[in-house]
């Protein structure tokens, strides 16, 4: 049996924010399209996908 690696709160969190701003946006959000927040999130997510290719989680 193996151990199933769990995604830590905080990627969980960052996916998240993507999805309300997909449907809504918050206050943050300007007309052009950029929000901070939500380039956060996506930083965040890349961090993690680059972090379990390199330890070699799939």
């Amino acid at each position: 049996m193996t151990a199933r690696r769990e995604v830590p709160l905080l990627v969980r969190l960052a996916w998240d924010c993507l999805d309300q701003h997909r449907h809504r946006r918050c206050v943050r959000c300007a007309e052009a399209g950029f929000c901070p927040v939500a380039e956060a999130a996506r930083h965040r997510i890349r961090q993690w996908r680059r972090f379990r290719h390199v330890w070699g989680w799939r």
